[in-house]
């Protein structure tokens, strides 16, 4: 049997391994996933492993079971995440300007009046 701890320390226990298969016995929702994926210690019973940066592959439900497949992200797909936070933030940062200038545009407008 199979031991996973996700980031949040939530643990999937008893799951069996079929391929690169996870099965647990019950339904595991993808919401458990979502953001807690970047460590995550597998234990197969004799070793523990440990892996940053996953992803979900699939989740699948059989019946009462959930199949599921965690792998390491790739470097790209570390890359691609780094630009895209990167303009995230340039975005806001061209809102919190905006803002600033038209507060300071008021400001000139309103006390010209």
């Amino acid at each position: 049997m199979h031991k996973i701890t996700l980031s949040d320390g939530r643990a999937l226990e008893n799951l069996e391994l079929n391929g690169n298969n996870y099965i647990s016995s019950t339904i595991i929702d993808d919401e458990i996933f979502k953001d807690n994926l970047n460590n995550v210690s597998i234990d197969d019973g004799e070793n523990v492993v440990e892996h940053t940066n996953m992803k979900l592959v699939q989740n699948k439900v059989y019946g009462t079971e959930s199949w599921f497949i965690l792998a390491e992200k790739t470097t790209t797909e570390l890359e691609k995440e780094r630009l895209e936070e990167e303009l995230r933030q340039a975005k806001q940062r061209n809102v919190d300007t905006m803002i600033a200038l038209t507060e300071m545009y008021e400001m000139i407008a309103g006390g010209s009046i």
